[in-house]
């Protein structure tokens, strides 16, 4: 194979290895080194581990002579200006002076690197590459090719959540120019939203020194000469057109390598090119136990003997003061290190016994990917240190080795046994592709030389010229000579075509390497370069999966990744476990559940082991919530630090109605590594939290309460709902809607689980208790969220049956005829009729107490003294409902404020009733304290059928009226006020002004209109003009104007009469029409919240209630026993029990959800199949009717005579 055009030469000194894959010339004997190091201006600032990796620096060998300059002083800066970028037509990204260095064609890739990352502060090696080559002059492009430069290679740079380097040729014309233009517009449009994206973000052109302008070149030689780089400024420069041989730069271009060829080629760039593509590949070595935090050394670490205790805390780094002393002295002594998955290794670094003169002078190093099958690496012995502490031997293997265990064997040592201290050299995986689009022979070339260095090919067909020809000649079965033939249209000279045809032959031999973008591929070329890099073996599986999470391509993982190959044996591949759960807690906070599915379905995460309480804290801290605006309670979240954030967590779910909720109280948290127990249960309340609505969904799937927990859910949307301003209205419909959505999974669950499971398990799910989501029932829940359909649901409906009759313990037909006693008069039904009875006597008294002479008295007689008593014993049961159900419930209750206000206006009665001069008003105020007596009377018409609904209609009627009261009081005012000023406008009376204002329009409503005060004059009579006896006498003052009074009052009579009430009788209307839509689930919710009261009411009824109360009075001062807590409809279970029932409901909600999306998608077959049978159809009619008609013409004529 030819290489006169692209010379493949190992790569110099301090190199992994060349192009080729070759091995470095080794040291024959062994050595600490295989290569001479570079000179002493290239060796980089050391840095602390936490600071980018910097290769360690090859010892010096004896007789090495230093080199007195650099090969990199040639370098600085400089800046175009506003009229070298208006003549060049576009405007340059805002990066400040752009940064060059010119080089020799032969220097010394890795040196360069290091001082790249060094002079100019570049982190290497960065998270993706991307290597674009093609037309080096401009082109035309078709709609792919536009696609690509536009948006493609744009969303893989600025999308990859990483550093990006885009290596191109470095001028303004083709694909260079493209390239840095799409970038370019991208960054304007979106600056300032996008700022951190492309801050990282490198664009680095590499041309040789002698394809640029002289005057260009005149004047960065001057700059430099004269120490003023930093000041230059490149001008605008001519003869930019295809016709020109010398090139200008491209101002998009942050960083420059000028290679010193002055013959103008591209070949000396091109090679240059595919170095770095290698070298940036394996750069960034890094001491793997000294600076990896994340290494378990007592797990990771092993040997095959030890004097003393050093395998067991395994202090063997080379900055330790302890190191490893073999127990035996012979040649089989190892130590070995397991790095959790397989990884790049270049080299090691050893030191020796820093307590006894003892060190390993020679050694071999192996590796396995299974500890069974071990291998020599480079098939020789590496020369070990000569000291104990001072020297430090670095071993460079010849090529870059990946494995998961290394195996250190001493061969030859110094002192009775081996000892030594040592680390690995790891590089970190960094996903380099090269992107072919258009070009010519120098671009193929340098294509195919990127292949056979081991670069990921993305050629984009139908772009023109070379790409095209790569296209065809990377298919399957193609003809040499028709390659040969596209060849000859492109390359002129006939040895450039063959020695270009067999670098294409030598390419096609990696057809992992390769990969043909031609437009049709659905995630554009980002897809494409994801499968290239997916066929590149020499990297770890977890960068790839990383690049597609910050693409959002999670076909193509589902695809080829997790098909099913790979989903059985995905561990083989060794990904970094901890890659993955950063990789999981990104996707979850970043939304993106297709991932997170991937993730967790195909058991690549291990869900009940890296979901942390430092995880949850870390997930709430750094989320950024769907909700806009934030409710109070986000914005809490939002603004808490990270230690504090579960704190504020717990508070803001107990205010949202889950009182009891305990699961963040730092009594039940573990530490920050330690694992959750219910991971699903964690993500699922994150998701809700954050308005993460498909997450949720996705979570509670996969929860082990799935009822419990779409009811929560229901509650925790409606609230969020709740404290949404109206003025947001589309978020509150979304928000409405996510309750509705999970209320209805609530609900199908219960039914697939009465459907499938016995009547009793049912029962049983929804009845015992549910300790994460507060100590309460589902029950319970959906009555917090005030779900209707679950409420009733005909299962749930024998239930509440059951309970009414029997309680929660239903006695058996052989039960004794005390329990059967006992069940019966404790049931709820026994208790509402008794309860009732007693009611029922209190209104008696107190109506015979208002209707008769009990109030004359000066002191309270009998009938008074038992009513006191009586509503005694109602505030007391009231406090106790207070205590044991929370202010906060209790006085959501409607019934509970009307309780109030009637034993407070009772009580203020009686008081007012004890002084000598207040009865009457006494006697008022309690005449309206039966009043509202009488009306909590309503209350017990809940149960029955016919009743309870049209109470709830009362009720809703009532606050209809409130609105149109407000209505109607600001238009009263407004005709009271006008016509008494056009009427009386002398009066100063406060009583005729408020009878005037308030009085008489209010009841000329209801067409008392008295006229016979508005339309009347003096010589009428009964009215006078004269003040002083209107004054004196209270003589009635004659209206003035009273035409216009007239006119006011036909106006008023308009508004109240023909407008108000209409819409008053609209709004009944409404509100009848949509409690009787539900009358049913409307009776069954208050059904079940009549059965519920009564059955944690006490035995006995006022008045005397008073005895259990003083008896539970008595267990607390005696025994210690708080009793005052209602009796709940809940159900104990022991563990396994629970444990049985949990199981059950899951299983059963699991076959209910696969059920559905089966059916989802026979529908959606069905529907993509519609239009196939509807075509079929037509073409059998048109057959049909063809038959026919052919039938129809082989009928004979008869014609009657």
């Amino acid at each position: 194979m030819s290489t006169s055009y692209i010379p493949l030469t190992p790569q110099p000194a301090g190199g992994t290895g060349n192009v080729n894959n070759q091995q470095n010339n080794a040291n024959p004997n062994g050595g600490s080194t295989v290569n001479p190091p570079p000179p002493p201006q290239a060796q980089p600032t050391p840095k602390p581990p936490t600071q980018p990796p910097v290769n360690p620096q090859p010892q010096t060998q004896p007789g090495t002579q230093q080199q007195p300059s650099s090969p990199f002083n040639f370098n600085g800066e400089f800046k175009f200006t506003e009229e070298s970028t208006h003549r060049l037509k576009t405007k340059p990204r805002p990066i400040g002076n752009r940064k060059f260095v010119k080089v020799k064609p032969d220097v010394d890739v890795k040196a360069l690197c290091n001082w790249m990352s060094t002079e100019w502060n570049m982190t290497l090696p960065p998270g993706l590459v991307l290597s674009v080559t093609g037309g080096a002059w401009d082109f035309p492009r078709n709609a792919v090719v536009k696609e690509v430069f536009r948006k493609g290679l744009v969303d893989a740079a600025v999308k990859n959540g990483d550093l990006t380097m885009i290596i191109t040729g470095g001028t303004h014309k083709g694909v260079m120019k493209y390239t840095a233009r799409g970038l370019s517009e991208y960054e304007w449009a979106h600056k300032p939203t996008v700022s951190d994206d492309i801050v990282d973000l490198i664009i680095l052109g590499v041309t040789t020194w002698g394809s640029l302008q002289q005057e260009l070149r005149d004047k960065l030689e001057e700059a430099v000469t004269n120490h003023q780089v930093t000041e230059l400024e490149v001008q605008a420069l001519v003869n930019t057109t295809n016709n020109s041989t010398k090139k200008v730069l491209e101002p998009n271009h942050s960083h420059f390598i000028f290679v010193d060829d002055t013959t103008g080629q591209r070949t000396a760039a091109n090679e240059l090119r595919v170095k770095l593509e290698r070298e940036l590949r394996t750069f960034g070595e890094t001491q793997y136990l000294t600076c990896d935090d994340k290494v378990n050394r007592c797990e990771q670490i092993s040997c095959s003997s030890s004097s003393h205790r050093t395998c067991q805390h395994t202090q063997i780094g080379l900055d330790d003061s302890e190191a490893w002393i073999a127990d035996v002295a012979d040649g089989n002594q190892w130590i070995s290190i397991d790095l959790t998955y397989p990884r790049r290794v270049t080299g090691l670094v050893m030191k020796g016994n820093p307590q006894a003169d003892m060190w390993v002078t020679k050694f071999k190093v192996l590796y396995s990917d299974d500890k069974e099958d071990w291998k020599v690496v480079d098939n020789r012995e590496f020369d070990g240190t000569s000291d104990r502490d001072t020297t430090v031997a670095t071993s460079r293997f010849s090529s870059t080795v990946r494995a998961r265990f290394f195996k250190i064997q001493p061969t030859e040592w110094h002192g009775d046994r081996p000892s030594m201290r040592f680390d690995l050299l790891v590089c970190k995986d960094v996903a380099v592709v090269c992107v072919l689009v258009e070009g010519g022979m120098y671009s193929i070339r340098q294509a195919c030389s990127s292949v056979e260095a081991g670069t990921p090919l993305v050629v984009v067909a139908d772009s023109g010229r070379g790409a095209n020809v790569l296209a065809h000649a990377f298919k399957e079965d193609q003809d040499e000579n028709i390659i040969k033939a596209e060849l000859n249209e492109i390359i002129r000279r006939d040895e450039d075509v063959d020695s270009t045809l067999e670098l294409i032959k030598e390419a096609a031999k990696k057809p992992n390497l390769l990969n043909i973008y031609d437009g049709s591929c659905e995630g554009g070329i980002q897809a494409s370069i994801l499968e290239a890099l997916q066929r590149d073996d020499e990297k770890s599986m977890d960068v790839d999966i990383k690049l597609a999470f910050q693409w959002g391509y999670h076909e193509v993982l589902k695809e080829q990744m997790f098909a099913s190959s790979f989903t059985y044996n995905w561990k083989m591949y060794n990904v970094d476990e901890l890659v993955l759960e950063d990789l999981l807690r990104e996707t979850i906070l970043k939304n993106q559940v297709e991932f997170v599915k991937l993730l967790i379905d195909n058991d690549v995460v291990n869900l009940d082991k890296c979901i942390t309480w430092s995880m949850i804290k870390q997930l709430y801290s750094k989320a950024t919530y769907d909700v806009k605006p934030l409710p109070g309670h986000m914005s809490r979240i939002k603004a808490s630090q990270e230690e504090s954030v579960l704190d504020i967590v717990q508070e803001v779910m107990q205010d949202l109605a889950f009182d009891k909720f305990s699961y963040y109280q730092k009594d039940n948290r573990g530490h920050d590594n330690d694992p959750v127990e219910d991971p699903y249960r964690h993500l699922f309340i994150f998701a809700l939290l954050c308005g993460y609505d498909e997450m949720a969904l996705y979570f509670w799937e996969e929860d082990t309460e799935p009822i419990a927990s779409a009811l929560a859910a229901s509650i925790m949307y409606k609230n969020q709902s709740s404290n949404i301003s109206s003025r947001y209205k589309e978020q509150q419909e979304h928000l409405k809607e996510m309750e509705e959505k999970f209320a209805e999974l609530a609900y199908e669950s219960l039914n697939a689980c009465e459907a499938t499971s016995k009547t009793a398990d049912a029962f049983n799910m929804v009845l015992r208790n549910v300790p994460s989501w507060g100590d309460t029932t589902c029950l319970k829940l959906a009555e917090l969220s005030h779900n209707l359909t679950f409420i009733g649901h005909a299962g749930i409906q024998t239930l509440v049956e059951e309970i009414w009759q029997h309680g929660l313990h239903k006695p058996g037909p052989d039960a004794s005829l005390y329990i059967k006693a006992k069940d019966l008069v404790q049931s709820p039904r026994v208790a509402f009729y008794h309860y009732l009875m007693f009611y029922l006597s209190f209104l008696a008294l107190l109506s015979y107490m208002m209707l008769s002479d009990q109030l004359a008295n000066r002191w309270p007689q009998g009938v008074e003294c038992v009513l006191m008593f009586w509503v005694a014993t109602f505030i007391v049961e009231e406090i106790r409902e207070v205590i044991a159900h929370s202010p906060k419930r209790y006085i959501r209750v409607p019934w509970n404020w009307i309780d109030i206000f009637n034993l407070t206006l009772f009580t203020v009665g009686m008081i007012l009733r004890l002084t000598a001069y207040s009865r009457n008003e006494a006697r008022v105020i309690l005449a309206f304290s039966l009043f509202g007596f009488y009306f909590r009377l309503l209350h017990e018409l809940t149960p029955f059928k016919f009743t309870g609904p049209k109470v709830l209609m009362v009720g809703q009627m009532i606050l209809d009226v409130l609105v149109i009261l407000t209505i109607m009081i600001i238009l009263l005012l407004a005709y009271g006020m006008s016509t008494t000023a056009i009427l009386y406008p002398h009066t100063s009376d406060p009583v005729s002004l408020v009878t005037s204002i308030i009085y008489r329009p209010y009841f000329q409503i209801y067409g008392e209109l008295a006229l016979d005060s508005i339309d009347v004059t003096a010589d009428d009579g009964g009215c006078t003009t004269n003040e002083t006896a209107i004054q004196l006498d209270g003589a009635v003052r004659c209206p003035e104007h009273v035409g216009w009074g007239v006119f006011c009052l036909a106006l008023w009579m308009i508004l109240s009469n023909a407008l108000l009430l209409n819409l008053l009788i609209a709004m009944f209307s409404n509100t009848y029409e949509r409690v009787n839509e539900k009358n049913e689930l409307f009776w069954r919710f208050m059904r079940y919240s009549i059965t519920k009261e009564y059955y944690k009411k006490p035995s006995l009824a006022p008045p005397f209630i008073i005895i259990v109360h003083f008896w539970r009075l008595g267990c607390f001062m005696f025994r210690n026993i708080w009793t005052w807590n209602s009796p709940t409809l809940k159900l104990g279970f022991n563990e396994d029990e629970q444990r049985h029932i949990k199981a059950l409901e899951k299983q059963v909600v699991y076959d209910y959800i696969m059920k559905k999306s089966q059916s989802s998608q026979w529908h959606a077959q069905r529907k993509e199949q519609m239009p196939d049978r509807l075509d079929m159809l037509e073409s059998q009619l048109k057959l049909f009717k063809t038959h026919v008609d052919e039938r129809f013409d082989k009928v004979p004529v008869r014609v009657t005579p």
